[in-house]
């Protein structure tokens, strides 16, 4: 187990599931929620001016391209991890998802899996650490 909690950001546009996903992350005793999100600038700025370790993104966000976001964190050099948490099951989306730089992908409104998600990269960064 890692002593230190991973930071997890959650960028939805729904307020009710944007709110149940932040209680649900809040009582993982290895993750603490910083922030949450509705639209694109919110959290690109965010993803900025904090330390971030995995961004929660929805594809369906205020303001411009969840993609585009996407794309501009992962030039922004930025190490956090990329869960899209999405309703949009098209093998065809989910594989430009991937492309733009997603970690991982999870359908809506399986938030049991995308907690296990978040969680397997815990594991992962504690491996990492482990080693180097």
């Amino acid at each position: 187990m890692t002593s230190q909690r991973l930071r997890v950001l959650v960028a939805e546009d729904n307020d009710d599931l944007r709110d149940l996903l932040v209680t649900l992350i809040s009582a993982e005793p290895d993750l603490n929620c910083i922030g949450s999100a509705k639209d694109v600038d919110t959290v690109l700025n965010s993803t900025r001016e904090q330390q971030v370790d995995v961004l929660v993104l929805d594809l369906e966000l205020q303001g411009r391209s969840s993609i585009d976001l996407l794309r501009t964190v992962r030039k922004d050099g930025g190490k956090l991890s990329v869960i899209v948490f999405s309703g949009h099951s098209h093998p065809e989306m989910i594989r430009h998802t991937l492309a733009a730089g997603a970690d991982a992908y999870v359908p809506k409104p399986h938030v049991d899996e995308l907690i296990e998600t978040v969680q397997r990269l815990l594991a992962e960064k504690d491996c990492a650490a482990a080693v180097s």
